[in-house]
């Protein structure tokens, strides 16, 4: 009986480290931190004398070997996602991180100016172009642009930023032809095309464009108050409306957060836009952890948010304004 048992241990260490060994194509999406942005964040001449808090929530991707694959498969709060499927996690560790930090970066410059803006404070912007990052499939520019061009004109009108695009394209009309010119690969093109509907929240047809998703090119910003962000562990996009509602906080006599303990996530835009964000669930298990109160949550995520609602509030939201107004409600 007891080389039996001595000889089950020896085959059970032994499966357990070849598994350890056995690499997957998949990677573990778990619940990351719960980041009090108060302590992380400093605006000139800002105060944080607010009773409550802006959490800022995140997840962590881990690659799996068959052992933690195991592992993930039976824990309800981590998620398994196949390399081979997500194009981000498919390319080069290396350069994925980089993707994110740059993301995350370009996240903090649009916070910023979207706070400062609401504050009252008019920040300088600049930028290259309009870069294509992707193409809807009822865009009118389907087959004449690619992910990558860069916009520059509209009807001879000079395009720096994507505000500017916005500005311009709300002076024609729906289905109005425009001419525009655009860099691919260092040459110059240009084509006609026609504006299209585009929908809007709640699929309510409300505005017009050509049917991208679009940012601008070489964002260069110029702030009136220095704002010190130290968040050097997250990376990507989705902590944009969090950072900004805390840099607002800090800019106004009213406390947005109601003194309560206000989570979230959401990707935001320079119009203020929120849009959806991944890893929801792992978002609001470590908000749970951290007994927050309330949940900010982009509006096309609030149907996958309400599964994990017990035991904390879910607001959706669909732009800053949105979530402001919201929160003064609370």
């Amino acid at each position: 009986m007891y080389y039996f048992k001595k000889y089950f241990l020896i085959i059970i260490i032994t499966v357990l480290i070849l598994f350890n060994l056995i690499p997957t194509s998949y990677f573990l999406v778990i619940p990351g931190q719960a980041i009090n942005l108060s302590e992380n964040i400093r605006v000139e001449n800002g105060e944080k004398d607010a009773k409550g808090q802006f959490l800022l929530t995140s997840t962590a991707i881990i690659k799996a070997n068959l052992l933690l694959y195991i592992y993930g498969f039976f824990d309800p709060n981590i998620d398994l996602k196949n390399r081979d499927e997500e194009i981000l996690l498919n390319v080069d560790q290396k350069d994925y991180i980089n993707i994110m930090e740059k993301l995350m970066q370009e996240s903090q410059t649009i916070s910023k100016l979207v706070a400062l803006r609401k504050a009252g404070y008019s920040p300088e912007i600049s930028g290259g172009g309009i870069l294509i990052n992707g193409i809807l499939d009822n865009s009118s520019v389907k087959n004449k642009l690619l992910t990558g061009d860069v916009i520059t004109k509209i009807d001879e009108q000079p395009i720096h930023t994507l505000e500017e695009f916005s500005e311009i394209i709300r002076s024609y009309s729906s289905s109005q032809m425009v001419r525009i010119t655009f860099l691919r690969d260092n040459s110059t093109y240009s084509t006609s095309i026609s504006l299209i509907e585009l929908p809007g929240a709640n699929d309510k047809t409300e505005r017009i464009g050509i049917g991208v998703y679009a940012d601008t090119k070489d964002l260069q910003c110029r702030f009136p108050l220095e704002i010190e962000i130290n968040l050097e562990k997250i990376k990507g996009p989705s902590a944009g409306l969090m950072i900004a509602l805390e840099i607002l906080n800090q800019l106004t006599e009213n406390d947005l957060s109601s003194s309560l303990l206000v989570a979230g996530t959401g990707n935001l835009s320079m119009d203020g836009r929120i849009t959806e964000v991944d890893g929801i669930k792992q978002k609001i298990i470590s908000a749970k952890k951290h007994k927050a109160d309330v949940f900010l949550v982009p509006q096309k995520n609030y149907p996958e948010a309400l599964k994990f609602s017990h035991g904390i509030r879910i607001i959706p939201v669909d732009n800053f304004d949105d979530a402001i107004m919201k929160l003064i409600k609370l």
